[in-house]
Order: C-alpha cells, then sequence, then structure tokens
C-alpha cells in the first residue's frame, strides 16, 4: 500500500488532530472546573479516561500502523492510566484487523524475487496472528516441516515514518507547553522508542534475537525459543518452527487441560529474572499474544522483535546499590540513585538520605509486613518529598518497566498468591558470592560494637554545634509554600470582593440617576470582578518545587540494543 502526497499529509494531521484533541479534552478541564462544584471535576476525569481511550482504540483499530503500538504500549501502563483505560486499550493487543492474503504475498514475493509458490510448499491464506506491525501465518516447507511465516504488513514502513513525524510533533509541544520534562526525558523516552519500532521492521534482527536468548536459554528445557529457517527468512519475511500452545492467559483452557497454573506462573518470572539479571538481555514484550504454553506445562515464547539489554556497568551497580541498602549505608544509596538516573544530581542529597533512611528503616528494621503498617503518614510524607526533590525516570528503564508491569499482571492473573521475592531470591543469591555476604556479616558485627564507642563523642558534636548555633532547621518547603499561597489567595479573594461590591453599587447608583451607558459599564465591570473572585476562590493547584530539568549533555545513555 502506497501513499500519495495528499494522503500522507491527511494521515500526518489525522494523528495530530487525535493527540491534540485527547490533550485539550483534559486541558479544558482546568477552565471548566470554575463552573462547576469541587466534586464535578473528578468525576468528569474518570469519564474522560474511558472516552478518550475508546476514542484512541477505535481510531488505532481504524488506521493501524504506530497507533496500535502506542496503546498496547499504554494498555500495560499502570502508572500512567487508571484501570478503566487499560481495559479497554488491552483489546489492541488481539484487535489488529489482518491484511487481505494477496497483499501479504506480494511482500513475500519482492523479498525472495520469485512466486510464493516457489517458496513454500504450502500457505495458509488465513493468518494465525495478525499484529501491528506483521501477520503471522502457517505453512509447510518442501521436506515437509510445519512452520510459522510472519510477514510485514505492506506499506508498514511508510505508515510508522508518518506516525512518528506526528508523534515528534506532539513531543514538542508537550515540552514546549508543559513541566513533564522536569521528572521524565521524554527525549531519550521518543529516541528509544523511535529505535525500538525501528529494529521491529528488520526481521533479520528478530531473527538474531532469537538465536541469542536461545543460545542463552539452552540448559533451561523449561523454555521453548523456536528456531529460524534462515533460507527462508529475509528482511520483511521471517519463518520459524511452528510450535502448539495455549494462550497463556487462557486460564480455563489451561484448566481443563490440567497445567498446574502456580508452577507456570514461577516459572516464567523464574525465566524473566535470569534474562534480566543474569543474561543481561531480556525478551521485553512479554503480552499474553507472544506466550504459550504446551500441555505438559512447558512456556513457549515467540515474537523477539522488541528486546532490551542490562549492561554489565548498569547490574553492577543494582546490585551494589542492594548491597548499601543492606549496609544501611544511605548515603551510597542515594549516589547510585543519581547513578542510575532516578535522581538528578542536583537534589538535595541530605533530604534525599534522610527519606531513605527513615522508609527503610520503618519498613525493613522492623521486619513488618507492609500490610500491618499505617502508612498514611508515611506516604504523606512520601508526597511532599516527591513534590520538592527532582526525581525522574530513566528512559533507560522505560522498556524494561513496561515488560515487568505486563510480567507482572500475567504472573498474578495465573497465581494471585505468587511471592516475587521469594522467587527471584535464588538468582539474587547467584549475583552475590558467599564471601561478599561474609564480608558483610562480619562488617554489620563489627559497625554494632563500633556504634556503642561512636555515639557519646557524636552526641557531643552535636551539643557543641548546638550551643554554637550551627544547628540549622529545615522546613517542608511545600507546606510553607502551600501557606503563602493560601493566604495570597484569600487576600485577592477580599480585594476583588470588595471591587465587586463597589462597582456594582456604583453601577446603580448610575442607573438611578438615568447614567444608562456609564451604569452598563459599571455592571460589565462589576460582572468581570465576580469572575475574578470565583476564580480565586477555586481550590488551589498542588504545588510542585520548579527543578530546571538535567542537561541532555549530563545524561548517559545504558541501554543501548546489541
Amino acid at each position: 500500500m502506497r501513499l500519495s502526497g495528499f494522503s500522507a499529509w491527511s494521515r500526518f494531521f489525522r494523528v495530530l488532530f487525535l493527540f491534540l484533541s485527547i490533550f485539550w479534552a483534559f486541558y479544558s478541564l482546568k477552565f471548566k472546573k470554575i463552573w462547576h462544584r469541587r466534586n464535578w471535576l473528578e468525576a468528569r476525569k474518570e469519564k474522560l479516561y474511558i472516552s478518550e481511550a475508546e476514542r484512541f482504540r477505535k481510531t488505532a483499530v481504524r488506521m493501524g500502523g504506530l497507533l496500535i503500538k502506542l496503546g498496547q504500549f499504554f494498555s500495560t501502563r499502570v502508572d500512567i492510566l487508571p484501570q478503566s483505560s487499560i481495559d479497554i486499550l488491552a483489546g489492541l493487543q488481539d484487535e489488529v484487523p489482518g491484511v487481505v492474503f494477496a497483499e501479504i504475498k506480494k511482500v513475500a514475493e519482492e523479498e525472495f524475487s520469485r512466486p510464493i509458490e516457489e517458496i513454500f510448499y504450502q500457505v495458509d491464506e488465513s493468518p494465525l496472528a495478525s499484529a501491528s506491525l506483521g501477520q503471522v501465518h502457517r505453512g509447510e516447507l518442501a521436506g515437509g516441516q510445519i512452520v510459522a511465516i510472519k510477514i510485514l504488513r505492506p506499506g508498514i514502513e511508510e505508515l510508522i515514518a508518518i506516525d512518528l513525524k506526528a508523534l515528534r510533533q506532539v513531543l514538542n509541544w508537550i515540552i514546549s507547553f508543559t513541566n513533564w520534562e522536569s521528572f521524565i526525558d521524554l527525549e531519550a523516552i521518543y529516541q528509544e522508542f523511535e529505535e525500538t519500532v525501528l529494529e521491529e521492521l528488520d526481521y533479520i534482527r528478530e531473527a538474531h534475537n532469537a538465536e541469542t536468548i536461545a543460545e542463552n536459554s539452552q540448559h533451561d528445557p523449561e523454555l521453548i525459543v523456536p528456531g529460524i529457517f534462515w533460507d527462508y527468512t529475509r528482511r520483511r519475511v521471517l519463518t520459524m518452527e511452528f510450535k502448539e500452545g495455549i494462550k497463556i492467559n487462557n486460564l480455563a483452557v489451561l484448566d481443563q487441560a490440567g497445567v498446574d497454573r502456580q508452577a507456570i506462573a514461577r516459572r516464567l518470572l523464574e525465566i524473566y529474572v535470569k534474562q534480566v539479571l543474569v543474561d543481561g538481555f531480556f525478551h521485553a514484550d512479554p503480552h499474553p499474544g507472544n506466550l504459550f504454553v504446551t500441555n505438559d506445562g512447558r512456556i513457549i515464547m515467540v515474537d523477539y522483535g522488541m528486546v532490551g539489554t542490562i549492561t554489565h556497568e548498569l547490574r553492577d551497580q543494582l546490585l551494589e546499590m542492594v548491597f548499601a541498602l543492606v549496609k544501611r549505608d544511605y548515603p551510597s544509596v542515594v549516589d547510585y540513585l543519581k547513578e542510575i538516573g532516578f535522581l538528578r544530581f542536583d537534589a538535595d542529597n541530605e533530604t534525599i538520605t534522610r527519606a531513605v533512611g527513615i522508609f527503610i528503616e520503618h519498613v525493613l528494621g522492623r521486619r513488618k509486613d507492609m500490610s500491618s503498617l499505617d502508612l498514611t503518614s508515611f506516604l504523606e510524607d512520601l508526597e511532599v518529598l516527591l513534590y520538592e526533590q527532582p526525581f525522574q525516570i530513566p528512559a533507560n528503564f522505560t522498556f524494561l518497566g513496561r515488560a515487568l508491569g505486563t510480567l507482572y499482571g500475567i504472573c498474578i492473573a495465573l497465581d494471585p498468591q505468587i511471592d516475587f521475592l521469594e522467587v527471584s531470591k535464588p538468582y539474587v543469591d547467584q549475583l552475590a558470592p558467599a564471601k561478599e555476604i561474609w564480608s558483610l556479616v562480619k562488617e554489620k558485627t563489627a559497625n554494632f560494637f563500633a556504634s556503642w564507642i561512636e555515639i557519646p563523642p557524636l552526641m557531643e558534636k552535636v551539643l557543641l554545634r548546638m550551643e554554637r548555633g550551627e544547628i540549622k532547621l529545615k522546613l517542608p518547603l511545600r507546606s510553607l509554600n502551600e501557606k503563602i499561597q493560601e493566604n495570597t489567595r484569600a487576600q485577592k479573594m477580599q480585594a476583588w470582593a470588595i471591587v465587586f461590591g463597589f462597582s456594582l453599587l456604583s453601577s446603580i447608583y448610575l442607573l438611578a440617576n438615568d447614567f444608562i451607558f456609564l451604569s452598563r459599564y459599571a455592571f460589565a465591570f462589576s460582572a468581570l470582578s465576580f469572575l475574578l473572585f470565583l476564580y480565586q476562590n477555586r481550590s488551589p493547584k498542588a504545588w510542585k518545587a520548579p527543578h530546571p530539568p538535567l542537561g541532555k549533555k549530563g545524561r548517559k545513555k545504558q541501554n543501548k540494543k546489541p
């Protein structure tokens, strides 16, 4: 499918209009809430999340291309969208319309430069699966081998190029008119997303990805990675072994087949923990359409177009941060948070260190289960911290977070009682040699006895600093600023109330003395002052401390595709 110049521009503006209309639907609530009760805003937001997700889903299904990929991406982001939107967008995993076989056939014949009948002994015209970028058909080779043939959608490269341009423009507007980039690296995330999508258009790369994971998992009989037939694989055509299995989220069929769902959840989690922490190379798109289960309980993993890597440097940083947490070395934990990218380098080390210490001691020090803790006060402190300190989401964690979020949902559906920490523990122990654990125990014991010696002189230093007036008292900036804003708002309300009363009385006086023309102006001014009075009476916005975004040159790109 080739697009003319007019069609390409038409698609560009349609994608642009979709994002702008969704953005305006939410942004306009900022003005509309003035005329409604305070509880109206939340109710209206809930309705918009449903209606706008439905509109995006219908448009994505109709237009295809990158929109479906974006919808599938957001359908796994429980940290961004509410469950009502996710439930609607989740349908995009299985709702992608198929392409007629005649058009798909042309793509394969262009790649091999000969009729498809000369390539494969037989190809089913009905697709096994239809995805946003490609389509899978069951086929048979001349030797009788049953295969799955994945063929790129015709004209998809052109559609992706147009959609990326539109998304790039939307991103520029978001960066210009919002402060979102102060806590999330939108530019780096876009670059990562663009790079990943373009890589998914190359089936040669996907075939290599599959073989890499197969090699890393060669000693794991519980994971099945379909083999690649290289003689029948090109950039837009991928031929692999056909494996029969039950879709991993089809719980009723799994139960009917007698498959142990708890064991499947545990094995799936073990596979991903090993891929992330041990191999450093993981399957980054674990949605239910890419995971199947055999009747004997083994897991089939397909579609390796989207993969992620964890560098040795990043893995070492994560492990060192865990060890620092165990040793209660909170200043080092803050340093690792900055190195990894969760915290910008302009953050207040002392404040963050204190917050990390309070959290760890509150949760780990008492050895209590989270459900038994009173989290109200802690969540309030955490909210203040998030507003006051420059936290951000590192771009190199975007697809890892998406994969783990999807994996979490699948495992919970299979086994609601699964213990993620218990399953992950053997691989964490594998990465922490016994001698390091023993040295850690000795160090903790030495520190325990040393603390009894260090406490008296430390108390003496604190008392001396108090006597010299060197102890500084730090107030929460958010609470102080909210009080200032509240007082300012009250003063403005009082001022506009006075102006409204004066102008209204003036208009009545002028009208009573037959100054009709002037009384109309006075009445109009009184109406304007009344609107401003209502505007000042609105509920104040949550304050956010203005922090400049981290400079582009200072960022490290640690997550590169192989």
